[in-house]
């Protein structure tokens, strides 16, 4: 479980790749996969509490929705990670920081997390969701992302993935994002009830870094180019139609 500390921080950046990327799927979807111009500081309004709650929910209510699974289906769990990163970028009218926050915190595959204290164990609800909500979203999270993906998927390596790239956006380098992961990891065998530490966990935490590094400097890169996954070609409107 990773603890996160929001930080005020605009990035601005060319949306060349961004429009590129968004010419590759046909005009029913292109809206997922497009960043939008927002007014001038209106950023700033989704740290009011309300507001930020609000696009939390919205943002695990798309998750779960057909849409997304359509999403999935027809473009691949790699360009699934994007559409959650542009919708998430949609709602906070760009705030890169808080959109990779709310990215992560709705990629949360646990419930309740476990703490192990001496004598006893505390647990502590992740999600407010029912229970038929929460496994409804889990089912539609991207799993397959790597080469060597397991059979379960990879849909837990998504929190690592979001939340390094938020914590290197929020202290402007790789340093302290990887310090925290390190940390995290090497703890959750000791303090966290069933955690084991997992390489593979470290290596979604560093490529989330890349993209947290590559977001200061252009906040319209997409999460799918740099996950460890084995590339796909990108699909042209003709392909997308036609699976």
């Amino acid at each position: 479980m990773k603890v996160f500390a929001a930080v005020i921080i605009i990035v601005t950046g060319v949306p060349l790749r961004a429009a590129a990327q968004a010419r590759d799927v046909d005009s029913t979807y292109r809206a997922y996969f497009t960043f939008e111009d927002a007014a001038p500081l209106s950023c700033l309004l989704t740290y009011f509490p309300p507001l930020l709650i609000q696009h939390g929910i919205e943002l695990k209510t798309f998750l779960r929705s057909k849409t997304f699974r359509h999403i999935r289906e027809r473009f691949g769990d790699l360009r699934a990670l994007d559409a959650i990163y542009v919708r998430s970028m949609q709602l906070t009218d760009n705030n890169t920081a808080i959109a990779l926050l709310l990215s992560a915190i709705a990629s949360f595959d646990h419930r309740v997390v476990g703490l192990k204290v001496p004598v006893l164990q505390l647990y502590f609800p992740l999600s407010n969701e029912s229970a038929a909500e929460f496994d409804r979203r889990v089912d539609n999270l991207p799993r397959n992302l790597y080469k060597d993906t397991p059979p379960e998927g990879d849909h837990d390596k998504l929190e690592h993935f979001f939340g390094s790239a938020f914590l290197t956006v929020a202290f402007e380098t790789e340093d302290g994002a990887d310090r925290v992961g390190i940390f995290v990891e090497k703890g959750e065998d000791a303090f966290i009830v069933g955690g084991v530490a997992d390489a593979r966990d470290l290596r979604a935490d560093r490529d989330g870094q890349r993209f947290g590094v590559a977001l200061l400097e252009n906040n319209r890169r997409m999460p799918s180019e740099f996950l460890g996954a084995e590339k796909m070609p990108e699909a042209s409107p003709k392909d997308a139609g036609g699976r």
